[in-house]
């Protein structure tokens, strides 16, 4: 993203929502202009249909360089995506998808096509270590730090859900103000 060098076909998955939301509004942004409602298409949900998401991925974007198609718990990568992962192989230029899923089944034929053809990445459940650094970063940001022992606290309440963890460190910043 920083690059700005694009793949066409994103899958983001995992245990971790909190990375996956982050990463899916990242390419969003990085991908179409901010309220570009003509080539920026969202569903959501396993009523997905592959024939109606294909004939979109057809059309030519509106005055725009791409047409962003994100898609999110749809469960194609668990059953009925086969179709999509057919048409991935012969992708338009201009068209870029973005799934995002928790769970997917690595034997999928769609799965298969999308790491063939794009970037799959899985965003599990972070490691004590990454999670320390990530809430230092983030308290250290509000001119703030935290000891050791009031971080496995902090911890040992939360659990290790990012979104959780960055709600109640939201709470916590707003509760010591000035301390």
């Amino acid at each position: 993203i920083k690059n700005q060098e694009y793949s066409q076909i994103y899958l983001l998955y995992g245990d971790e929502e909190y990375l996956r939301k982050q990463y899916r509004d990242k390419l969003k942004e990085a991908l179409v202009d901010d309220g570009d409602t003509m080539n920026n298409h969202y569903y959501e949900g396993k009523d997905t249909k592959a024939e109606e998401i294909i004939d979109l991925a057809e059309t030519m974007p509106f005055f725009a360089e791409r047409r962003l198609i994100l898609i999110e718990d749809s469960k194609l990568f668990k059953k009925g995506g086969d179709e999509l992962g057919d048409y991935l192989a012969e992708l338009p230029e201009a068209t870029y998808f973005v799934f995002v899923e928790e769970e997917v089944d690595k034997r999928s034929k769609l799965y298969k096509a999308v790491t063939k053809c794009g970037n799959a990445v899985e965003f599990g459940t972070q490691t004590d270590e990454t999670l320390m650094k990530w809430v230092g970063a983030r308290i250290g940001k509000e001119g703030k730090n935290i000891t050791q022992a009031a971080y496995q606290t902090f911890i040992s309440k939360t659990g290790t859900d990012m979104e959780n963890i960055e709600k109640e460190l939201e709470k916590l910043i707003c509760y010591t103000m000035d301390k």
